[in-house]
């Protein structure tokens, strides 16, 4: 699953329509890394271009 993040896409010069915040979550709990593998699948199938903040998401 290639997810991209904002950093990656502006260096490209483009913009994400959307910026998909994971979480902790999403992150590191096994049943919700399901829920946000597939809300990947939904945002790819769709067409929406988003991102991810990668290593400078941080956990509140």
């Amino acid at each position: 699953m290639n997810v991209p993040t904002v950093a990656d896409l502006f260096a490209n010069g483009q913009t994400p329509e959307v910026l998909f915040w994971v979480g902790c979550a999403g992150s590191f709990d096994q049943r919700a890394q399901k829920i946000t593998r597939a809300f990947v699948t939904i945002l790819d199938k769709v067409g929406i271009q988003y991102a991810v903040l990668g290593k400078e998401e941080m956990c509140t």
